[in-house]
């Protein structure tokens, strides 16, 4: 074997090794990292919780939406008085 091919393998293994100790311990960093990342699924299932409370038909929703048949029946009413006024006046 070669000189330069003995020193090349010797690096290679030098440098596995090194990568191998490296990922086995887990660093404040790794540690902090899936702390924040347990803290945004949290935060993500207790927003999609209160989404589906919202979503549920309250004492407001069903008043906001009688107010808006009112408005739309007073509409038509509007309408045909108007329909009404005009057959009159070309009569």
């Amino acid at each position: 074997m070669k000189k330069g091919s003995k020193f090349f393998t010797i690096f290679i293994i030098f440098g596995l090794a090194l990568l191998l100790v490296a990922c086995e311990k887990e660093g404040p960093a790794e540690k902090a990292g899936k702390e924040i990342d347990q803290a945004m699924e949290k935060t993500e299932e207790t927003l999609e919780e209160a989404m589906d409370e919202i979503d549920q038909d309250g004492p407001a929703e069903e008043a906001g939406e009688a107010v808006d048949e009112a408005a739309e029946e007073a509409k038509k009413k509007a309408s045909q008085m108007k329909e009404n006024v005009e057959e009159t006046m070309n009569n």
